[in-house]
């Protein structure tokens, strides 16, 4: 989500987080199209991280044919620099860092102001498993939950054994497709489980919560627990009256395993499947058969909802599932460990990096601008269409461009003290370029600033 720097609008914004996402799933589905065409991306970007595009052009970015874009010239880059300068002055005088780049899509630094300095990145470091997780598990790939049993069920309605729910860190399952997959097991004859329904989330390791983030996210929606049996985001759903008014909130689960376990076996009982157990956690053995399996939407789609509506579930799902995909670590160092040998791989520097989770929650992190500016160009096609609109969507919806409106998708991000932005800009004369504008500490107001420079890169 786009924290918000004060506590009121913060936990105002976190209410609201959820109903976002109920929206960003209408978008999902018209993002579900761009799957085929990341495919392709996805395989020319393997070949050449720098190539050109092959992603068709928003309609605004056709009215300048590719043909006319000319590289940038010294004077061009002293009065973008002037420029970008004098928007910035207000915000980082007297704020506690900043790391500020343009990157041209040749590849040529356009303009940089301490652009290798690593400052607090905020939710702009989600592009960074995004793209990872991208590149190592590929757009179409689907998260899989099984429910499975030792054999089939038997003729008259039975299981002999446990019925096992099997998790591998799917973060957008929802009760409803456990309701699905238990209303095909009752159709298919199930009455009695001999055992007891088993719940198997030994497919992501590590603890729920991690132990960075700062004390008073404990609680909140947008700091969900992690867990390979992700169920409703991993939190609990309830109505409250807030100040005379019935709101909706959400509640990270505790245990989320065990709460997900009572709560299924619930549900098998409500269909008329009784277990002769009480429903427990554990390990599924290796040898089984698939009585259910339900496949997320692709990696591509759901990547759209993460970067759109800025969900950090979605991202420290991801970085565990990347860590156990390349490293065989399906925890939190693994995954971290993954997308640094991704960066370096692909030629991206990382001055100061500290990565401590995938969503960028803790205020701990580090990025430098040069880093997530290198990192758009070289994954322009995988991740492009993937970004919100610049004042049309997302978390990008209220923000006030002006000569951007039209020309920019990017990944907003927010903590307390802590505004940055980072994306892709259409500019007139030298086309597409990236650009990472991060400001930690500012007294002044960095959005406005950070906004303002955009319009001005946009005139360009």
């Amino acid at each position: 989500m786009n924290y918000a720097n004060s506590s009121v609008s913060f936990r105002r914004r976190s209410r609201r987080s959820r109903a976002r996402k109920r929206r960003a799933a209408a978008i999902a589905g018209l993002l579900a199209f761009m799957v085929g065409v990341l495919l392709v991306a996805h395989a020319h970007s393997a070949s050449s991280r720098l190539a050109p595009e092959v992603l068709p052009a928003p309609a605004v970015e056709q009215a300048v044919p590719r043909a006319s874009f000319v590289a940038w010239s010294n004077v061009d880059r002293t009065r973008l620099s002037a420029s970008l300068e004098s928007a910035f002055a207000p915000a980082i005088a007297g704020a506690q860092g900043w790391s500020l780049a343009v990157v041209g899509g040749d590849g040529s630094i356009v303009y940089d102001d301490r652009a290798h300095d690593a400052v607090a990145p905020a939710s702009v470091q989600k592009l960074i498993v995004a793209s990872t997780a991208l590149d190592a598990l590929g757009p179409a790939y689907r998260f899989r939950t099984l429910f499975a049993g030792p054999q089939g069920i038997a003729g008259d309605g039975s299981l002999d054994g446990d019925l096992w729910l099997i998790g591998s860190g799917d973060p957008s399952l929802t009760s409803d497709d456990i309701r699905n997959g238990i209303g095909l097991l009752a159709r298919s004859g199930l009455r009695r489980v001999q055992g007891a329904l088993v719940v198997d989330a030994t497919a992501l390791r590590g603890p729920a919560l991690n132990p960075h983030w700062a004390p008073d996210d404990n609680g909140q929606d947008y700091a969900a627990p992690t867990s390979a049996i992700s169920v409703d985001g991993d939190t609990i759903e309830s109505q409250q009256e807030i100040n005379g008014v019935e709101e909706r909130l959400w509640t990270p689960m505790t245990d989320v395993p065990a709460y997900v376990a009572g709560r299924v076996n619930a549900m098998l009982v409500q269909d008329g499947i009784q277990a002769a157990n009480p429903p427990a956690v554990g390990a599924a053995p290796l040898e089984s058969v698939v009585l259910w399996a339900h496949r997320s939407a692709p990696l591509a789609v759901l990547e759209a909802h993460m970067l759109f509506v800025s969900d950090n579930h979605y991202a420290e799902q991801l970085l565990r599932a990347v860590g156990g995909a390349t490293l065989d670590r399906p925890d939190d160092a693994g995954g971290i460990a993954a997308e640094r040998e991704y960066l370096s791989r692909l030629g991206i520097p990382a001055p100061g990096l500290r990565l401590l989770d995938g969503s960028g929650l803790s205020p701990q992190n580090r990025v430098a601008a040069i880093t997530l500016a290198r990192l758009l160009l070289a994954q322009e096609p995988s991740l492009y269409q993937l970004l919100p609109r610049g004042g049309r969507e997302g978390t990008l919806e209220d923000y006030d461009f002006t000569t951007a409106l039209g020309r920019v998708r990017a990944k907003s991000g927010h903590l307390s003290g802590v505004s940055s932005l980072a994306g892709y800009v259409v500019t007139p004369r030298h086309g597409r370029v990236t650009f990472a504008f991060l400001i930690d500490g500012s007294p002044a107001d960095p959005d406005a600033a950070i906004v303002r420079a955009v319009d001005r890169l946009a005139q360009f």
